[in-house]
């Protein structure tokens, strides 16, 4: 070996790094793109499960729209029909039993996401806004069966359909967009607003979790949550967001210091007085498989904590797990795992353009890899998603850009189907604990080989650099990535600046990583 190798393999030493932690063992690559996925003709979304499943995901999450199912959704007397009946529904169903079917033949799993539009029957009171009535006051009865007949139907043993055991209730209730009233007078206190949306949803969990129990899902994945991460802060009104941890503890009927809503603070959120008729009265709150949330930060960093106490994102993940430990301690329950309630990341993504105020490409990249890091290092988190394949068009009509991009476009693909750096990023997640050094140092190697086959024990990766201003990328240690999720940990000695990436074959097909720079000043 000449010297310049010798020097440059000192350079990059490689020492094993511990084992993988817990989460290695459970965590799934969750997706959702429902364009492509729900509403695309048949052939697009057939090729667009078979792009997932090259991608290496594990399940689609699919929300499943009342008002697109149920039979006169515009009318305001409910039509006579069985609810909870699903072949009294007539051809709703059929895009989501296509897909069902053609994702079980590619072995991607379902997460079905029942929420809202409602239809306009299912709404128990008039809106005070024409435009948000899809969204208002959904009838928890009426909600319940709903869920039945998606139960019944979905049970394995109906019409040749596939069995669902995963499902999640409704979405983002904390959002205006998803539920409304977010806010409701105080019948106590003329003149003041009181949270209005976690009341809502306490009941709608109520009917759904005893729906699925009833109909043979007892022993299902359930998730309870799907909340968006940010509110309005103080702000109150008819369609105002509420903070995620403010909706938490209204939805368990705690306050700020976990101590047990009582008297009117109680009467005004629909809150019992006894703990044990609440909890008898909302068995899903604690009996679910555990919690589902959206982390997202969009723009800034997974590391960048929020601003405000009572958001929540992929950076302060904790204050969510000690929330939810502390409501279970207080009602005396027993959280499902010895460590905590678990955590279904079900929906995440950052934004980039065409949106003027999205993220570089190659930021995004470089987030998504990051926050992969950051959920597999959390032993609570049971999946890691990926919001959207392609990004969203822009709103049709619309001329302001600020306004136009309001839809995501945080897909791995631009909405035209190019690929964006993120989409490599996404097969082969890398990041480096440490990029830059003074003189020289180690720093922390994580990658994931998404893709990789469940079958195959283990897949041999190797770790290459590339000194700044080389061409050529040089092997300097080849590790195994283990089934079933096939995670890389290591430590890497670095002494001269230059790229890191990993490369590994999947099958025949050689795979590589995007590069992360590595500088040392001297």
């Amino acid at each position: 070996m000449t010297p310049v190798r010798l020097f440059i393999a000192a350079a990059l030493m490689l020492a094993a790094f511990p084992s993988a932690a817990a989460a290695s063992r459970t965590q799934e690559s969750t997706f959702q793109d429902d364009p492509l996925l729900v509403y695309a003709p048949q052939a697009q979304m057939e090729a667009t499960l078979d792009e997932l499943k090259a991608l290496g995901v594990d399940r689609i999450r699919v929300q499943l729209f009342w008002s697109i199912v149920a039979p006169g959704k515009d009318s305001v007397q409910k039509p006579g029909f069985d609810a909870s009946d699903p072949a009294a529904y007539g051809s709703g169903w059929d895009r989501y039993d296509r897909l069902l079917v053609a994702a079980t033949q590619r072995g991607i799993a379902v997460n079905l996401n029942p929420s809202s539009p409602i239809p306009r029957w299912a709404s128990t009171a008039v809106s005070p806004r024409a435009d948000v009535q899809e969204t208002f006051a959904p009838s928890a009865d009426e909600f319940g069966k709903f869920v039945a007949a998606a139960g019944k139907r979905y049970s394995g043993s109906f019409a040749g359909l596939p069995r669902v055991n995963y499902w999640s209730i409704y979405n983002e209730p904390n959002q205006g967009g998803w539920i409304t009233p977010q806010w409701k007078a105080d019948p106590t206190k003329p003149g003041r607003m009181v949270e209005a949306s976690p009341e809502i949803y306490r009941s709608l969990v109520r009917t759904s979790f005893r729906a699925l129990a009833d109909t043979g899902h007892a022993g299902d994945t359930i998730l309870v949550g799907e909340t968006a991460p940010k509110g309005l802060q103080r702000r109150t009104g008819l369609t105002i967001s509420i903070d995620a941890l403010r909706f938490i503890r209204n939805l368990y009927c705690v306050d700020r210091n976990f101590q047990r809503l009582k008297g009117t603070a109680a009467t005004a959120r629909g809150c019992p007085a006894s703990r044990a008729t609440f909890v008898a009265e909302n068995p899903g709150l604690f009996r679910a498989t555990g919690y589902s949330h959206h982390p997202y930060e969009l723009l800034l960093a997974p590391t960048r904590k929020p601003g405000v106490k009572d958001w929540v994102t992929i950076a302060n993940l904790p204050d969510l797990s000690r929330t939810l430990s502390r409501i279970y301690a207080r009602y005396g329950q027993r959280k499902q795992t010895r460590r905590g309630v678990p955590l279904y990341l079900t929906e995440y993504g950052y934004q980039t353009p065409p949106d003027p105020l999205g993220i570089p490409f190659s930021r995004q990249a470089a987030y998504i890899n990051q926050a992969e890091q950051i959920a597999f290092r959390n032993p609570l988190v049971r999946t890691m998603s990926q919001f959207l394949l392609n990004d969203d068009r822009p709103t049709p009509g619309v001329t302001n850009r600020r306004v136009a991009f309001r839809t995501f476009q945080s897909g791995l693909k631009s909405a035209s189907g190019r690929r964006k750096p993120a989409h490599r990023a996404y097969i082969t997640p890398i990041f480096l604990g440490k990029t830059s050094f003074r003189r020289s140092g180690s720093t922390a190697v994580f990658g994931m080989l998404r893709p990789a086959s469940p079958s195959a024990s283990r897949v041999r990766v190797q770790i290459q650099f590339r000194s700044r201003g080389a061409r050529k990328w040089r092997t300097r240690v080849t590790r195994s990535a283990s089934a079933p999720r096939h995670y890389v940990r290591t430590r890497l000695r670095v002494t001269r600046s230059g790229s890191v990436r990993l490369r590994w074959k999947n099958g025949t097909r050689q795979v590589t990583s995007r590069s992360v720079s590595v500088s040392v000043r001297r």
